[in-house]
């Protein structure tokens, strides 16, 4: 039995390839996994297109394999133990009723107080984070009049915010990604975010999930260095689509803000 203040409470995260979770609100299922809440991580694909970067074994046959294990050792190290994956096509993954369903069944058999995704343009604009996004919010429209989720969330990265990273990278002469690429992030409009939480206290633990995911060692995780990382990713940051965020609304510091 899970104790401190979220006892019986719990989190959904649905999102498209293995690490998604990690970047996107890893201090969060780290600091709400220690609170007591129960997370369960739904993942569609394996990651099976991806890079394998230096440190892996792993190969193109493996990689998928591979990668559904380094997704449940993140998921581990933060705390979540229910990992659950579809197994759509990496790049291939498309905004299906199969899709839909699939979420709305967990949502019904878990009945979560909170649903997190990302945000519609999947940060990168990458075609599986848009479809399992857009999946994600038919599948609470269909649930919410049930009571459950109680809010949806959108995981984001603030214009402020991204700007903000992306000079502390040019000021150190760090090249990342060209604004040419087909998935340079997209920084959200910043009066958009209707929470900012706050997981300094646990970033050293997002930064072991993030170093879980072994094949992919060329991401931000292992060349940025750990100061701008810290800075840059201690705070998490979300839209909510429901309820709507209201007009001069101040972001919350708890997703769990108004929540019994």
């Amino acid at each position: 039995m899970s104790e401190g203040r979220l006892a019986g409470k719990r989190i959904l995260g649905v999102f498209a390839h293995p690490d998604d979770e990690s970047y996107t609100m890893g201090g969060c299922i780290a600091r709400y996994s220690a609170e007591g809440c129960a997370v369960t991580m739904l993942t569609f694909t394996r990651g099976e297109a991806g890079q394998i970067g230096g440190g892996s074994d792993a190969t193109k046959e493996t990689l998928g394999q591979v990668r559904e294990a380094e997704l449940r050792e993140a998921c581990r190290t933060l705390g979540c133990a229910d990992v659950r994956v579809v197994g759509t096509p990496d790049g291939g993954t498309q905004n299906t009723e199969e899709g839909v369903q699939t979420i709305v069944d967990v949502i019904e058999e878990l009945k979560p107080d909170l649903v997190i995704t990302m945000e519609p343009g999947g940060v990168t604009r990458h075609p599986d984070h848009i479809a399992v996004s857009a999946m994600t919010r038919t599948a609470v429209e269909r649930t919410c009049d049930k009571g459950y989720p109680r809010k949806l969330f959108f995981t984001a990265w603030p214009a402020a915010a991204f700007q903000a990273f992306m000079k502390l990278l040019a000021d150190r002469d760090i090249q990342w990604i060209s604004p040419d690429d087909p998935l340079y992030p997209q920084g959200a409009p910043d009066q958009t975010i209707a929470a900012l939480v706050d997981v300094m206290p646990w970033i050293d633990t997002k930064r072991a999930a993030l170093k879980a995911h072994v094949t992919q060692s060329d991401e931000i995780i292992n060349w940025c260095p750990e100061d701008i990382f810290a800075t840059s990713m201690g705070v998490e940051s979300f839209q909510r689509m429901w309820p709507s965020k209201t007009a001069g609304e101040i972001p919350a510091e708890d997703l769990f803000e108004g929540i019994a």
